[in-house]
């Protein structure tokens, strides 16, 4: 049997009636091409079943077509990354949809050696996707030195007043403002938050919401009702079971995380208090788990699917835009994007 003959990049260009360059500018995404001529190549090229030769685009271009999304170390903790493997979800179906390949790393090797500066000086990759509440000095300084262009979502790092990156994530202020005073529009005035013990700018900004809401109606907040617990059921769970006493004598409650939340909606369970009539609870991230619990939890829904379309967006015009010089955010000509997409408070029956 005979092997089927392999079509190339000039049969396509003859068959679309255009030149070579434009079909690998076509299927490379470039947007010096119309998206009317991209789309006829990729289709054309796809009733051909024609792949891209991903090595010879690498050595043609110096590109791989390939992005890093560098995670924490701590994915496989059930409880307090359910939020972040569906971002992360998102993330790699929005690359997938621009035909850019997605490597998932941790910041760290198992050996200790930093991935991101193995990813970079190897050039595997083309861009960099953050997901990391901080990074290495040694890490930046060589993103910067190879001017790979970079994306920081969800976490606020500490160089942002050093660096400048595009960044996008959540409005915590507003969410933990949104949270407390869905609360306090329930007949709320003595109402609990329970954050995370472990301090990030996240937790931190939720809590600030929180304050400010209750200012904001004339309320003093009493640092009593200013719980934290480590960012788990069983840790929330204990947390309220310790203070049971103080719960009995407020009305409400917001967790920093849905997980938290969960946790305290079983203690008060197991303390015979009713949610949501003798106590309100309101929890953040709206994962799908609190819609499987009675009462179905009130949560403020971070905006993943927003966070990550932009986050692809603008990392894919980096990649197709003019040369960074050596400087992510520098003088690419794109400038740099800088965005808090405002979350949604999400109202089941807990409040």
């Amino acid at each position: 049997m005979e092997e089927p003959i392999a079509v190339t990049a000039r049969d396509i260009a003859r068959l679309a009636g255009v030149s070579v360059s434009t079909v690998s500018r076509s299927l490379n995404g470039s947007p010096r091409i119309s998206a009317e001529t991209r789309e006829r190549i990729k289709r054309l090229a796809a009733e051909l079943d024609f792949e891209f030769d991903a090595s010879a685009r690498s050595l043609s271009t110096r590109r791989s077509g390939t992005v890093a999304l560098v995670c924490p170390g701590f994915l496989d903790r059930f409880a307090s990354t359910l939020y972040l493997n569906m971002l992360i979800y998102d993330i790699r179906s929005n690359l997938a949809s621009r035909d850019l390949d997605c490597i998932i790393a941790e910041a760290e090797a198992p050996g200790g050696q930093s991935n991101i500066r193995r990813l970079v000086l190897q050039r595997k990759v083309d861009g960099i996707l953050l997901l990391l509440a901080s990074t290495l000095p040694e890490d930046w300084s060589v993103i910067k030195k190879r001017g790979i262009p970079v994306i920081q979502v969800h976490y606020a790092p500490a160089y942002f007043a050093a660096e400048r990156v595009d960044y996008y994530f959540t409005d915590n202020i507003l969410g933990g403002r949104m949270a407390a005073e869905a609360l306090l529009d329930s007949g709320g005035e003595r109402i609990i938050c329970l954050s995370d013990r472990r301090v990030s700018p996240e937790m931190t900004a939720r809590e600030k919401g929180y304050r400010e809401a209750l200012r904001s109606c004339g309320i003093a907040v009493d640092e009593r009702l200013v719980l934290a617990a480590d960012n788990s059921f069983d840790e929330a769970y204990a947390c309220v079971r310790r203070n049971i006493a103080l719960a009995r004598r407020s009305d409400g409650l917001f967790a920093a995380t849905d997980i938290m939340a969960l946790g305290a909606l079983r203690a008060m369970a197991d303390e015979g208090l009713d949610v949501p009539g003798d106590f309100k609870v309101v929890g953040y991230d709206d994962l799908e788990i609190g819609t499987y619990v009675r009462p179905t939890l009130s949560s403020v829904h971070q905006p993943r699917e927003e966070i990550a379309r932009l986050a692809c967006e603008r990392l894919a015009a980096l990649l197709h835009g003019p040369v960074s010089h050596g400087v992510p955010g520098g003088p690419s000509g794109l400038g740099v994007e800088q965005r808090l997409i405002a979350p949604t408070l999400i109202r089941r029956e807990s409040c």
